[in-house]
């Protein structure tokens, strides 16, 4: 069985001189990476980690969770990332749906389970490896290949469990650094949490032997710092991210950066502006999703379109479905249904197969999309979000965009809640600027030169922030 430890075995074999991350505690070299994560592999095994167990990793972005990761890859184990940002309730629900057998952290969030700890040594740093229930003759899964489990995000329903095999994990691997086209000369300014971002980004710079250079804070002087002095060429970050640096007013350039590539949500046409007029770089769409991968990209050079998550790439079909689970015509808005290399092979729990969940060959991701004439894909919105007034559909994202380019706010929520005439109105909550004063009729009225009528907020209150899930998207239920 060809194993994901074995991108890193290869990779230090390729370049081994090479820098493979750069962190808080220095430069590691990919040679390094591969002997301090294969000394970590032979403590685990020695511990009782093997083929078949469950193994969270729980922890920051550092060196230590890319190494545990391969590691626990490396016995044969199921990993299951975990961000050190989970509250306790989170954590413990996702370790009893798993039923993982032990837990490795860096002491960096809460403690994720009582029980026998082992501390394991890591370079500068200690880990602590908990266990949670004996190991013997119990697999994690039905699936003998299982490497991976990583739980959706949770916005508008219940967080899923999505099993990936080695074999799957490689071929999107693959496929996904076709799409991205770097190799090893390329530096990876590294933002966004690896626990969500573990598959396919981090293994990808391995697998072409990049340097990724970890941010040790989201502040915009520390990123442009970090992108000068590294000499960084891509920055792969979320929309939030992009706001931060469109804001500094320093002045500094990123001098080396090629490429800007916003995922997880999209980004707002005008905060992509406004950081291609700060950095004279335009930014890309990039359409990730964990049961399939990286299906989607806009081009990385020549004109970008903001509104756009970009084409198909190679190796992946997408089709866009009426209800009835036939095409669309171009334009028209449909749900958004993929296929390619390395999609998801089951469900946790219950446990459910690719082959059950997808039925006629197609992935139906949940959103709803069309196809503008020069192939490129603009997704809508959520189909469970979608709210529905009086029969026309509006898309909570769209309205977001509006919200968020008034001058006096900052952030903004949109959601559906039931009317006893029209089914649905649209309702609000914004974050104002500091010191802006509270205007409703103004806000109301900016909406109204830009909307249609049926998407116009009929509720419009202000709060003092927005809440998000780990990964960094909007949480669209009602509490």
């Amino acid at each position: 069985m060809v194993s994901c430890f074995q991108l890193l075995e290869q990779a230090a074999a390729t370049w081994p001189e090479r820098t493979a991350l750069i962190d808080e505690y220095g430069t590691l070299s990919y040679q390094d990476l591969y002997l301090q994560t294969a000394r970590l592999t032979a403590d685990l095994q020695a511990l009782g980690v093997s083929h078949g167990s469950g193994l969270a990793v729980m922890g920051r972005n550092s060196r230590a969770f890319v190494a545990a990761m391969l590691a626990g890859m490396g016995c044969g184990a199921v990993v299951v990332p975990l961000s050190h940002q989970l509250k306790a309730a989170e954590i413990s629900q996702i370790l009893q749906d798993t039923g993982v057998h032990g837990v490795v952290d860096d002491h960096s969030g809460l403690t994720p389970a009582s029980g026998p700890a082992v501390m394991l040594p890591f370079a500068k740093q200690t880990l602590r490896l908990t266990w949670l229930k004996p190991t013997a003759n119990q697999a994690l899964t039905p699936l003998a290949d299982a490497a991976f489990i990583r739980y959706t995000s949770g916005t508008t329903g219940a967080s899923k469990g999505v099993v990936l095999s080695h074999r799957s994990i490689l071929a999107r691997v693959e496929a996904a650094s076709k799409a991205l086209q770097l190799d090893c000369d390329d530096v990876v300014l590294w933002i966004l949490p690896m626990a969500f971002h573990f598959l396919v980004s981090i293994l990808v710079y391995i697998r072409v032997g990049a340097t990724t250079v970890i941010c040790k804070d989201l502040l915009a002087a520390t990123l442009i710092e970090a992108a000068n002095r590294h000499q960084a060429s891509l920055l792969y970050a979320a929309p939030m991210h992009f706001r931060l640096l469109a804001a500094d007013t320093s002045g500094l350039a990123m001098t080396t950066l090629k490429y800007a590539i916003s995922t997880s949500s999209a980004i707002p046409p005008q905060v992509a502006l406004a950081f291609k007029q700060r950095f004279h770089i335009p930014v890309s769409q990039a359409y990730g999703i964990i049961e399939a991968g990286l299906p989607l990209l806009d081009c990385l050079t020549g004109e970008t379109d903001p509104r756009s998550v970009g084409y198909q790439t190679d190796g992946f079909e997408l089709a866009l479905l009426d209800e009835a689970d036939q095409e669309v015509p171009e334009g028209q808005v449909g749900r958004l249904a993929i296929r390619g290399p390395g999609l998801f092979d089951a469900y946790l729990q219950p446990w459910q197969t690719a082959a059950q969940v997808m039925g006629n060959g197609w992935f139906m991701t949940g959103d709803l999309a069309y196809r503008q004439g020069d192939g490129r894909v603009i997704v809508c919105g959520r189909e469970k979000s979608m709210i529905n007034v009086s029969g026309n559909k509006a898309f909570p994202e769209e309205v977001e965009a509006v919200l968020n380019a008034h001058p006096d706010i900052t952030a903004a929520r949109v959601f559906g809640q039931p009317h006893p005439l029209w089914g649905e109105v649209v309702c609000a909550e914004v974050v104002l600027r500091q010191h802006a004063q509270w205007d409703e009729e103004a806000v109301l009225a900016f909406c109204r030169q830009r909307l249609s009528t049926y998407k116009i907020p009929q509720r419009v209150r202000t709060v003092a922030q927005i809440s998000h899930t780990t990964s960094g998207k909007i949480k669209r239920m009602e509490a």
